[in-house]
Formats: C-alpha cells, sequence, structure tokens
C-alpha cells in the first residue's frame, strides 16, 4: 500500500479516536472544535503523505505530487464521512433530535411575536401557510439538514474540495520552500 493512503488512513483513525472520546467524555456544543481538528487532521495527512512521498522519490513534478496529496486526502475524507453516517446514525442518534429540538424551539420563539409571522407571511412562500404548517415544514426541513445521511454528503463534498484546495497548497510550499 502506498505510502500516502496509509498516512490518509492513520490520520482518519486519529480523528475518529478524537471524536469517540469527545463522545465518550460527555462533552456537548463542540461542534466547531471538532471541525476544526478534522480540517487539521485532513492537512496532516496530506501534508506528512507527501513529504514521506517526496523523500522516497527522487523525481517527481507538481501535477503528481497534487496527485498524491490528493490519494492522502482521499482515503481520509471517505473513511470520516462514512464514519459520521454510522456515528449519526447509530452511536448518537440523539444528536439529530436534539439538533431538531434546538431549531424548532427558536423557530416557535421567532414567529410567537405578531411582527416576525408578519415578516414571514411577506415570503411568498409562506404566504398561504397557517403557523403550524409553518412549522411542520420548518421541522421537515430541520431532520432533513440534520440527518446522518445529509452530514455525511456535506462531509464527502467538502472533504473532497478541502482536501484538493489543500494539496495545491502543500505541494506549493514544498515545491518553493522545503524541496528547493
Amino acid at each position: 500500500m502506498k505510502i500516502t493512503i496509509k498516512t490518509g488512513l492513520i490520520f482518519a483513525a486519529i480523528w475518529i479516536l478524537m471524536r469517540m472520546i469527545f463522545f465518550w467524555s460527555g462533552i456537548k456544543g463542540a461542534e466547531i472544535a471538532l471541525t476544526m481538528l478534522n480540517s487539521l487532521c485532513l492537512i496532516s495527512a496530506i501534508s506528512v503523505g507527501l513529504y514521506l512521498f517526496k523523500r522516497q522519490t527522487s523525481d517527481s513534478n507538481a501535477l503528481m505530487d497534487i496527485k498524491e496529496g490528493m490519494s492522502a486526502g482521499l482515503p481520509y475524507t471517505v473513511i470520516v464521512s462514512i464514519f459520521l453516517y454510522f456515528f449519526y446514525n447509530t452511536i448518537d442518534p440523539e444528536y439529530t433530535k436534539h439538533k431538531v429540538e434546538d431549531r424548532m424551539t427558536a423557530v416557535e420563539e421567532y414567529i410567537a411575536e405578531d411582527a416576525n409571522w408578519a415578516n414571514v407571511k411577506e415570503n411568498s412562500t409562506y404566504e398561504t401557510y397557517t403557523k403550524e404548517e409553518f412549522l411542520a415544514s420548518e421541522r421537515e426541513s430541520a431532520e432533513t439538514f440534520n440527518s446522518a445521511k445529509f452530514v455525511t454528503i456535506i462531509s464527502l463534498l467538502g472533504g473532497l474540495l478541502l482536501g484538493t484546495f489543500y494539496s495545491i497548497f502543500v505541494t506549493a510550499i514544498y515545491r518553493k520552500i522545503v524541496f528547493r
């Protein structure tokens, strides 16, 4: 197995372990820290994998370096995204319910004021809705956006986009500064 793929898998295991430590310790509301940790692990997987690849290979071009960086980022992204699906679907399904209830509480408080409800009714989509119909529509939307499938798809898309950007960025830094 290529060294870049191994580093992607190792950093994915590190992030999964950190996510489970947050879950087991009962730390709630750490989504921002986990997202930053995810980005840090992704760029670390690409950086370390590309560094180890360039130490093994004497001749390579920029396109090959970008490709090798992405070959570390792709397995990382796929493994983390699959883990997130199983995490939110089986390990912590209460997370989705909690996020939906938080959203619904905020919406109910917002439309409780007549001026805010009038602002909602000005939108052509909701002009014929009753408050109950509007709340049902908002609940359906919140359940969709917080579902395990949606989180997985967004994680895959975001990870692939970031992985591509990070591969280009790390390749540029390595070619201009580290491996002259």
